[in-house]
C-alpha cells in the first residue's frame, strides 16, 4: 500500500510526460501497466533512456548499471522510470530493469563493505557530529537545513522538521557512501533509500533522496537548486519531515545525504 502511495505521488510527473511516449502512428495508443514495485535498478552495463516505448524514439540518456530508478508504470516490454538525479522521465527496455528487493543479494560489495542478510535489521551507527550542535543536530547539519528552508520560505512552503530517527537513517547513509566508495541512491548495503527507511522502521505515505558530493554545505545546496529533479524534492508541499546526513569524503569533500518524507 505504501509503495501505491508514493507511485500515485509520481503520476502526475508521468502525466506532464505522457504525450512524449505517444506512438508516431496516427491514433495509436500505448496501455500503461501497474507494476508491483517502484524501486528498480538497472542491470545491465549500460542502459539506454528513451522517449518512448520504442527503439525508434529518441536516446534522452544512459545509466550505467546498478542505477537506481523510480519505475512509474510498464508499457509492453517497456518500464515508464523516472530519475531522481536529472528529473527526466522516459522509457527503458524492461528486460535490463529489475526488481530492487529481488536484487539486492547480488550487488557487488565495495572493498570492506558487508551485505547483511535480507531478513537482518542493521544496527544503527550513527557518525559522530562534525561539529557543535544545535539540539540534535550538528552546525552544518542545521546550516542545510535552515538554507533548504529559506528557500522554501520564498515560496510559501512551510518549513521542514528534522526527524530524530530520520536523520539516523540519513547520517548512516551518507557514512555508507563515504566508507564504501559509491555515490548512488542505491546501496550495496541497504538497498534503495525507500528500503532503507523501511530498515530503520521509518513509515511514510511519500519519501524521496537528495545526495550531493560538495566541499560545503552552501556548494550541495546550491547545486542542488540548480538541478530540477533535486530541487522538486526541496520545493514539494508533499514532504513534512526531513533526515540530514554529512560525511566526510576523500573524493568530493564532503557527502550529503537529504531525506524526505511525508507522514
Amino acid at each position: 500500500m505504501k509503495r501505491r502511495i508514493l507511485a500515485a505521488s509520481l503520476a502526475v510527473l508521468l502525466a506532464l510526460t505522457v504525450i512524449s511516449f505517444s506512438s508516431s502512428e496516427a491514433n495509436a495508443a500505448q496501455t500503461f501497466e501497474r507494476v508491483n514495485f517502484i524501486s528498480g535498478v538497472v542491470t545491465a552495463n549500460e542502459l539506454n533512456l528513451r522517449n518512448g516505448p520504442s527503439m525508434d524514439n529518441d536516446i534522452i540518456g544512459t545509466f550505467k548499471r546498478y542505477k537506481w530508478l523510480n519505475v512509474l508504470a510498464q508499457i509492453g516490454d517497456w518500464y515508464a522510470v523516472f530519475d531522481p538525479d536529472t528529473g527526466k522521465v522516459g522509457c527503458v527496455a524492461k528486460a535490463y530493469l529489475a526488481d530492487a528487493s529481488t536484487i539486492q543479494q547480488q550487488q557487488p560489495q565495495q572493498p570492506g563493505a558487508t551485505t547483511p542478510p535480507a531478513t537482518s535489521t542493521p544496527a544503527p551507527a550513527t557518525p559522530a557530529p562534525t561539529g557543535t550542535t544545535t539540539g540534535d543536530l550538528s552546525q552544518e547539519e542545521q546550516q542545510l537545513l535552515s538554507l533548504i528552508n529559506q528557500e522554501r520560505a520564498k515560496s510559501n512552503l512551510s518549513p521542514l522538521q528534522a526527524d530524530a530517527e530520520l536523520m539516523k537513517v540519513a547520517r548512516i547513509k551518507a557514512e555508507d557512501m563515504s566508507k564504501n566508495n559509491y555515490f548512488s541512491h542505491y546501496s550495496p548495503t541497504y538497498g534503495s533509500p525507500f528500503d532503507m527507511m523501511r530498515q530503520f522502521g521509518i513509515t511514510f505515505k511519500a519519501a524521496a533522496e537528495n545526495i550531493a558530493g560538495n566541499s560545503s554545505v552552501q556548494g550541495a545546496v546550491n547545486a542542488w537548486l540548480k538541478s530540477e529533479g533535486h530541487r522538486r524534492n526541496i520545493m514539494s508541499s508533499t514532504y513534512n519531515y526531513t533526515g540530514i546526513g554529512i560525511a566526510k569524503s576523500n573524493k568530493y569533500g564532503y557527502l550529503f545525504v537529504q531525506m524526505f518524507i511525508k507522514k
